[in-house]
């Protein structure tokens, strides 16, 4: 019997172990949009189209795998991180060390849409995930993360449902 219990114990481990959190669900809610079309090809083109006005290059198009990735390069110099990079400078210059002054250069913003028949038949679903990849002035990584700004992704459905239209409509 003490063994049964600890076989469902792990079970049940095993199960809540691949159900997703909380917040694994809000950002796929906030990555996601269902469209009333059922040419998901048309909605890949329109996806393409809005990144290449939102300035992205294409790096990827996997139209039978309903993918496309692109990506942008943007400075990201921070005031306030070389202020403090300084202020180190000096601070160890004060007390006979040194300080190698490093901050955050540029950034590699990458988003990544994927284009799937809803699951219900009645649509196309497009998940859209947008990551930055921030390098130093020592030409190393210092930084890769999700963008989870709301705005962002509003302003990028927002514009893939208009230029989606425009394609349907032939405008």
């Amino acid at each position: 019997m003490l063994l049964a219990g600890c076989v469902q114990d792990q079970s049940a481990l095993q199960a809540s172990a691949m159900a997703p959190t909380a917040e694994a669900l809000a950002l796929r809610r906030l990555q996601s949009r269902r469209f009333d079309t059922q040419d998901q090809r048309l909605l890949l083109q329109a996806a393409a189209g809005v990144m290449q006005d939102l300035g992205f290059a294409i790096d990827d198009a996997r139209a039978n795998a309903g993918l496309i990735v692109a990506s942008k390069e943007r400075d990201a110099v921070e005031a306030q991180q070389v202020a403090g990079q300084m202020l180190l400078v000096l601070l160890a210059a004060l007390a006979k060390t040194q300080h190698q002054a490093v901050w955050d250069r540029d950034q590699r913003i990458r988003v990544a849409v994927v284009v799937t028949e809803a699951k219900d038949g009645h649509g196309c679903l497009a998940r859209a995930a947008f990551q930055r990849v921030v390098t130093n002035t020592n030409n190393q990584v210092s930084r890769v993360e999700t963008i989870e700004d709301p705005q962002i992704y509003r302003t990028f459905f927002d514009a893939l449902a208009q230029s989606a239209f425009l394609e349907a409509n032939e405008i």
